[in-house]
Formats: C-alpha cells, sequence, structure tokens
C-alpha cells in the first residue's frame, strides 16, 4: 500500500512541474511578443523633403479679357449719323475696302462753305493787286488780303480731310471681330465702330493693377493666366507692356500680358482670363508649412533626419514670410537637409524613424 501512495504522489508532483513549466513558456513567448511590438512601435514612419531654394513671393492678381496682338479700332474722325455700313461680324475685308461712311450732308456742306469762302478772298486778292499797282491801296492791305487767301485755303484743306474720315476704309486685310455700332446711330468723333483683326498674331490679356502693385511689376516678369474657356490648362505669359498713366475709367495701370503657349488650341478675343504675375528675384530657402511644429512668431523647430536614415534631431529654425504652402527659412537649416513632412507632430527629439516610400 504504501509503494502506490508514493507512486501517485511522484506522478501528481510531476503534472504539477510540467504545468509550471508551461506556464513560464507561454509567459517568457508573450513577454518576447510584446517586445517586438514595442520596437515596432517605435520606428514611427514619417516622409521627408529636402530643404530647396526658390523665389518665395506674393503673386500679383489680376483678370481681364483675351485680345489679339493685332487687333485695330477703327472710328470715325468727324461724329454723325451712320448712313451705311457694307460689313458683317466675322467678315474678311481687303485692305482699301470701304466699310462704312457717315451722312455727308453736314459734311459735304462744310467743304462747300469752305471752297465759296477761297473764292471769296481769291477775288478780294486779287482786287487789292490790282489797286496796289494803281497807287489806291497800301501794302498792308496787299499783306491783309493774302492772309485772308492763304488761311482760307487752309481751312478748306481741313474741310477736305475730315470729308475723307467720314468714311471708314480698311487699313489692312483682315477679319471684322466686333461691329461695335448699327446703321442709322450717331457717333461720336473717335468712337470705336469696329475692331479689326488683322492676320495670325500673339494673343494677350490686360488686367488692371493698383499702383501698389503696378511698381512692383517690371517687363519679363513670367505670369500665369487662366482662361474660363480652358479651366484645365495653365497658360504661361511675359509682361510686355505697362501703362505709364492711369486709366481715368478704371482708376487702374493697363498692364499687357503676352500668352507664349497657347500651342493648337483655339483662342478668341473676348475670352475671360484670370492671371497672376510673379515678381521678385531674391531667392530664399523654402520648406513645407507641414514641417513646422511648435511654432511661434518667426520661431519654430523642425525634425531633421540623420545621416544614418534612423533617427531625427529637433532643430530651432527662424522662419520668415509664409506663401501658400511654404514658408521662408532665415537661419537653422541648410541647403539639401532633409527635413520630416509628414509624421512629424508625433515625434520626440532622437526618435528611431523609418521612411515611408
Amino acid at each position: 500500500m504504501s509503494v502506490n501512495i508514493y507512486s501517485e504522489e511522484n506522478q501528481f508532483l510531476m503534472k504539477f512541474k510540467v504545468q509550471i513549466l508551461a506556464t513560464f513558456v507561454l509567459l517568457s513567448c508573450g513577454q518576447k511578443e510584446a517586445l517586438k511590438k514595442e520596437r515596432v512601435q517605435e520606428m514611427q514612419s514619417v516622409a521627408t523633403q529636402p530643404v530647396i531654394e526658390k523665389s518665395l513671393s506674393e503673386p500679383i492678381l489680376g483678370s481681364g479679357v483675351l485680345a489679339s496682338k493685332s487687333e485695330m479700332k477703327l472710328a470715325f474722325k468727324t461724329g454723325g449719323m451712320i448712313r451705311k455700313i457694307y460689313v458683317n461680324e466675322g467678315q474678311f475685308v481687303k485692305e482699301g475696302q470701304l466699310i462704312a461712311e457717315l451722312d455727308l450732308s453736314e459734311i459735304d456742306a462744310q467743304v462747300n462753305q469752305t471752297k465759296i469762302g477761297l473764292a471769296k478772298a481769291k477775288r478780294d486778292l486779287e482786287r487789292v493787286q490790282r489797286l496796289y499797282a494803281d497807287s489806291a491801296a497800301t501794302l498792308t492791305n496787299v499783306q491783309d488780303a493774302t492772309s485772308g487767301f492763304e488761311a482760307a485755303s487752309q481751312t478748306i484743306q481741313v474741310a477736305e480731310f475730315n470729308q475723307r474720315l467720314s468714311k471708314i476704309y480698311a487699313p489692312a486685310s483682315g477679319r471684322i471681330l466686333r461691329k461695335i455700332s448699327e446703321q442709322g446711330e450717331l457717333i461720336t468723333p473717335f468712337a470705336p465702330a469696329f475692331i479689326l483683326a488683322t492676320g495670325a498674331s500673339a494673343y494677350v490679356v490686360n488686367i488692371g493693377l493698383a499702383d501698389k502693385d503696378m511698381v512692383k511689376v517690371k517687363l519679363g516678369d513670367r505670369a500665369s493666366v487662366h482662361l474660363d474657356a480652358y479651366p484645365t490648362t495653365l497658360f504661361r505669359a511675359t509682361v510686355t507692356q505697362i501703362a505709364q498713366t492711369v486709366n481715368p475709367a478704371t482708376g487702374t495701370f493697363e498692364v499687357e500680358l503676352q500668352i507664349q503657349n497657347a500651342g493648337n488650341l483655339k483662342l478668341v478675343s473676348g475670352f475671360v482670363a484670370k492671371a497672376a504675375i510673379a515678381h521678385g528675384s531674391k531667392k530664399s530657402l523654402v520648406i513645407p508649412v507641414e514641417a513646422l511644429v511648435e511654432a511661434d512668431g518667426q520661431n519654430a523647430y523642425v525634425f531633421v533626419l540623420n545621416a544614418n536614415g534612423k533617427t531625427v534631431d529637433k532643430y530651432p529654425i527662424t522662419v520668415g514670410r509664409i506663401v501658400g504652402q511654404e514658408v521662408e527659412v532665415l537661419d537653422g537649416l541648410d541647403l539639401e537637409t532633409q527635413v520630416v513632412v509628414r509624421g512629424a507632430n508625433f515625434l520626440s527629439d532622437k526618435a528611431k524613424v523609418k521612411i515611408a516610400k
């Protein structure tokens, strides 16, 4: 009986030892897994970007209407009622072709009056010259009559000039883009009546700028233009003209931008355009705004990737202007330094990181 009791006790002890060993093994494995997870969690995934150098300036914005560089505004020199228009919008005209004319009743009457005045001045001069030859008139009388005749000659030249310019002829071959006035309308002198495009040429956008913006722009500055007709296309442009006097109608200074890369796209005068002019040539070190942490005024911090590519250091920097999604770096970083631009808010100094692809 005693042998059996000892045998059962031994079996019980063996089972108890096995259970303890199994529990220990499980606990050990769990600790190893926890350590592995902790190490993985320590490796924060981040994205980096190098510090770059570029011109950083707030673009000058404006809007205007697309126009052909070769457009010509045609007008009458004198005012009056339009008697006849001989063309329609979109019609092609040849150089020298009659486009429109005013009612010439009043203008012809003025020409006839000057002719009558010239004839009278000529008769007066001849009469005074005969009297002077007979010593019945003085030299002063002859000089006065001569001046009257010369003035009458000049007056008729002016009247005939206005008569000719009461008709509009095409100064060059081209297409009528717009007919501003209609037949039978009264029109004032020099008011545009037609817009003529003379052949293929560059397209421009004229925008109005305030004086504080105009002084920042110079010839040759680059610009980008968006047309409502092509919302997904960016057109490159260059500043080609800057007005030196204000437009009294708008109170702004007109700046001309010439389109550079129209390609095969169809451009038509009158398209609504929005432009952004880049100005200034000073280059600065620039990083994305997302790289900043603990920013306070001009003072901020960024995380810089170490040479080993596995850890980051927290650097204090001095920042300047913020333009769009970029910030100017005044001090604290060098060109091409890799800064953390994603995941920076979850890092600490000397933290281990892995670079996200």
